[in-house]
């Protein structure tokens, strides 16, 4: 990077992007508070939107637009329940998936949408959410590889222009969609923290490429990322996992296990079975085991979020 204000030309000739505007005041929130407690980060949005009458067959990031009163809400809840960290509407709002869901708005409107609705809740910090944008490739030189770099480059520097603190790359499930979620978002970044999130199976593997989560962990502070973690695991998972990321690496870690798998009503509607009170005696143990960021994922929503604010005196 060149300092704030310019974010230098990626190595595939796109040209470089105006950071001036980037708010840092949550990103610098972010270092000084860590490094006094624990963090609490907001609940899902996904579930919780699918969870609305006729939310099943309504794409999450169509509801920044279509119904960004809903979006807001949701954050505020959280926020109420005792969250320090909020979480963009954006999991899937890359261009592919937009266009996967037949969204015609532009990730631009889409994202900044999302970051305007996250804001409104007041908490100190929020985090861009991006999940793998599904572009396949296999070597660096080529235009698949091209093409998935420019689309996490794309929404990542959507999301901080608009105002985001950060990014969270969460869910990933193999470390090559990783390394090229890393290199977009770097493109743009501009110092501006960049949080990675794995998802794994009971073992501690990553659900597609079976690494293991040390593995997986220490090359993702290798490829810069501030923070690494887990999420949409088993609570289980999630405390197995745990101890061995904070021996792997010496960055902050997260963990958000989910509340299992929904169950699909006559109807369609989506329900999880959410237990707090699960989640609550397990965040004892992350906590003594050295995860500074906790909360919840898909299916676990405000009433854990509010529980969990609980254990950790927020």
């Amino acid at each position: 990077m060149s300092g704030h204000g310019r974010a230098d030309m990626p190595q595939d000739g796109q040209l470089p992007f105006d950071t001036s505007s980037y708010d840092r005041t949550g990103a610098d929130w972010l270092d000084e508070t860590l490094a006094e407690r624990a963090l609490l980060i907001q609940g899902p949005m996904g579930s919780a939107l699918m969870s609305q009458p006729g939310g099943q067959d309504v794409p999450a990031a169509y509801w920044n637009l279509g119904d960004p009163q809903e979006v807001s809400r949701l954050h505020w809840l959280y926020r109420a329940a005792g969250a320090d960290l909020m979480l963009t509407n954006t999991f899937q709002a890359n261009e592919s998936a937009l266009a996967r869901d037949e969204i015609a708005d532009t990730v631009e409107r889409v994202n900044s949408a999302a970051v305007n609705c996250a804001k409104r809740a007041g908490a100190p910090c929020v985090l861009g959410s991006m999940g793998s944008n599904g572009i396949f490739w296999l070597k660096e030189d080529s235009e698949e590889y091209r093409r998935a770099r420019a689309a996490y480059r794309r929404q990542a520097y959507a999301l901080l222009a608009s105002g985001a603190h950060g990014i969270m790359l969460e869910t990933f499930t193999a470390l090559r969609d990783l390394e090229t979620a890393i290199a977009g978002t770097s493109d743009v970044a501009d110092g501006m923290p960049v949080l990675v999130s794995f998802a794994i199976g009971d073992e501690g593997n990553l659900l597609g490429d079976g690494l293991n989560v040390e593995a997986a962990c220490m090359r993702a502070q290798e490829l810069g990322a501030y923070s690494v973690g887990i999420n949409c695991c088993s609570i289980e998972a999630a405390t197995q996992a745990v101890p061995r990321m904070t021996r792997a690496t010496d960055l902050p870690v997260s963990v958000r296990p989910n509340a299992g798998h929904p169950h699909r009503g006559e109807d369609g509607s989506l329900t999880w079975h959410e237990d707090p009170q699960a989640f609550a005696r397990a965040c004892e143990q992350w906590r003594a085991d050295g995860a500074r960021i906790v909360g919840s994922c898909c299916g676990a929503g405000v009433l854990t979020t509010c529980t969990l604010a609980g254990v950790l005196d927020i």
